[in-house]
Parts: structure tokens; sequence; C-alpha cells
């Protein structure tokens, strides 16, 4: 129900701080970025922290509407007016790649392949992950606590195909949190991903050519966007 400044009918969520939101106000939405990882990569990543066009973090290209849909670094929060209920946070592995001859870094079209089991084991066991959200955690844990909760899934009796994702497609995991995380303007918001120990990623390429030693990780937030007022 309504509560006085609301309109008659107009759907409402109690917050746990007991404020309450007009749902008509919010969409169900996601933002995303994307880190990438290297063969020996042993210090801490901060997810969200570059915005379109800015360099991804841990590597040198800029970055495009499919590494990030975030226009600044979370860094200086969200922007004026914005808020978030965080309800999911996933994590996808995109691919796996390596630098076009001659250069030292990949680039978005440089040749890449889906994950093997393999890479994704040697990679995912060694990262602890923490989300930061005005100087203090929020939730943390191990890569397959937080699953991507979308993707393909292949299924063949070809042994040498292999297609891994975080977890299986699930809509439960877009909603997985207990207790949303409420998010306001201007305050500072991250993600830390930290291997415990160097990365091992080596993969061997498909097309026989030069071992694979890069990895995007993709690490999407899911839930509920206060709507701009224009």
């Amino acid at each position: 129900m309504g509560k006085t400044g609301t309109a008659p009918g107009t759907t409402t969520l109690t917050l746990p701080g007991g404020r309450s939101i007009a749902l008509a106000d919010w969409i169900d939405d996601r933002d995303w970025t994307t880190l990438e990882l290297q063969n020996g990569d042993n210090d801490t990543l901060n997810a969200f922290v570059a915005g379109r066009s800015q360099p991804i973090t841990g590597g040198n290209r800029n970055m495009t509407l499919v590494d990030t849909n975030i226009e600044s670094t979370g860094l200086n929060g969200h922007p004026k007016a914005h808020e978030w209920m965080v309800y999911s946070i996933g994590v996808e592995f995109t691919r796996a790649t390596r630098p076009d001859a001659g250069q030292t870094w990949p680039f978005l079209t440089s040749y890449s392949d889906p994950l093997t089991l393999r890479t994704f084991f040697e990679v995912s066991r060694r990262l602890f992950l923490r989300y930061m959200y005005n100087q203090k955690k929020y939730s943390e844990g191990l890569t397959v606590d937080y699953p991507q909760g979308h993707g393909a899934q292949l299924f063949t009796t070809n042994a040498t195909t292999e297609l891994v994702t975080n977890g299986v497609p699930s809509p439960r995991d877009g909603i997985a949190m207990v207790l949303p995380i409420h998010e306001e303007e201007l305050l500072e918001y991250r993600m830390e991903v930290t291997p415990v120990i160097a990365l091992v990623i080596a993969q061997a390429a498909a097309d026989g050519g030069t071992a694979l030693a890069y990895v995007d990780m993709r690490i999407i937030k899911r839930g509920l966007k206060k709507r701009s007022v224009r």
C-alpha cells in the first residue's frame, strides 16, 4: 500500500531502514565491467573503477560497450540522483585471448577462444573477490560464489570440444541476495579481485598457434535502478 505522499495504488518497497520507495520510479537493470587477467598476475585488480572508452583494468585497450556500460569511475560513486538496489553480483569469463603478432597487449579483435575447464579451474581457485561500497565490505567469496546466471550451455559427444560457464543459466541468480545492497549517489563502489597466488593462464589455442595467456573477466551487478528524472 501507499503511504502519505504516495499516490493511491502505487506499489512500494520498504527498505531495511524503514524508508519506502515507489517501484514506478525504478527499473530492473544491470551494470557491468570487465577486467583483463594475464598469466602471472598476483596483484589486486579493482573492477568498476574505469568507465567506457577508458583503458581496461589490467590491460591496455580502451573499453567498449561489450566491456562496460558505466560512463565513469565507480570511485566517484553513482551520478547525482541515481540509486541502486543490488540484488545480484555475477562473474563471467568471456574469453581467453592473446596479443596479435608484434603486439604486447590483446585487442578486442585479437584471436580468442572460450575458456577450457582447465583454465577455469586454474583461474577461479586462485581468485578472492570482495565487493566494497562506501569503504565497507558488503560481499566476499570465490568466483563460484557469484554464478553468472546466463550464457550458453553446450552438450556434445565431441571430447575435444569444451565450453565452460560459471554456473548454469538460472533466473534465480539474478536475485541471489537475501538483502540487497542499497547504493546511493556519489559514494564509492568497487569489486576487489585478488589472486592469492600468481595466476596460471596458458590455454592451448584452437588454431594451434601461440598459447592464450590472457582472460577477460566480466562482473555484472543486477537489481533495481532508480530512473533518472528529466
